[in-house]
């Protein structure tokens, strides 16, 4: 069972989004998937009442609770779970730091994400666990967020993944209809995007 943590100290980068979106996709490639919600906001499970669809299974956990959960989920045949984690200081974000193979980590193209990256990047350095950054809420078209998030994620000693997610309205739609933009609109450019970055982490995760 492999065990993704998506995390950044800066809310409001779409941690929750990628993590839904990830997990979607991972269900639909027929990997037995669990989304655990860590954030107090509980945006995530909210999102799963809003579905039809049962899978991927989504639950609640605070950090006490973790270490079980996860160990159901791997006595249930699990092959994936991924996290989403609270922003700002929390000790939900480290336990889930420290329980993963691989952290990702959100960043939107601006000068608070940027200031807030280190502390995540510190967290995932201290555990010893890779981690790889996520450029998103890009705007469409921009040339140059992109270059710039690049560098800075080299400051920082952070991978960055090859596909960014930009800001479409497909995300938040999707959201309230309790489905990934993959879902709601399988041809448009949100969900190539979100397909194309779930086929390079499940890569590097070896799924």
């Amino acid at each position: 069972m492999k065990i993704l943590a998506v995390a950044m100290q800066k809310g409001g980068v779409g941690k929750s989004t990628l993590s839904k979106s990830l997990s979607v996709e991972a269900a639909k490639a027929g990997l037995n998937t669990m989304l655990i919600d860590m954030d107090a906001q509980q945006s995530s499970s909210q999102w799963a009442s809003r579905r039809e669809s049962q899978l991927p299974l989504v639950k609640f956990s605070t950090e006490i609770e973790l270490p079980k959960i996860l160990e159901q989920a791997e006595a249930a045949g699990c092959d994936l779970v991924i996290i989403d984690t609270p922003p700002a200081r929390s000790t939900e974000a480290p336990a889930a730091v420290e329980a993963c193979d691989l952290v990702i980590v959100p960043c939107s193209p601006d000068i608070e994400a940027y200031e807030q990256l280190p502390r995540t990047a510190r967290l995932a350095r201290t555990t010893g666990k890779p981690a790889v950054a996520v450029l998103t809420l890009a705007q469409p078209n921009s040339l140059s967020e992109p270059e710039i998030a690049r560098q800075v994620f080299e400051t920082v000693s952070i991978q960055m993944a090859p596909t960014v997610i930009h800001r479409f309205k497909a995300h938040k739609e999707a959201s309230r209809e309790g489905l990934s933009a993959a879902e709601i609109e399988p041809d448009s450019k949100a969900a190539a995007e979100i397909r194309d970055l779930w086929k390079w982490i499940a890569a590097q995760s070896q799924l």
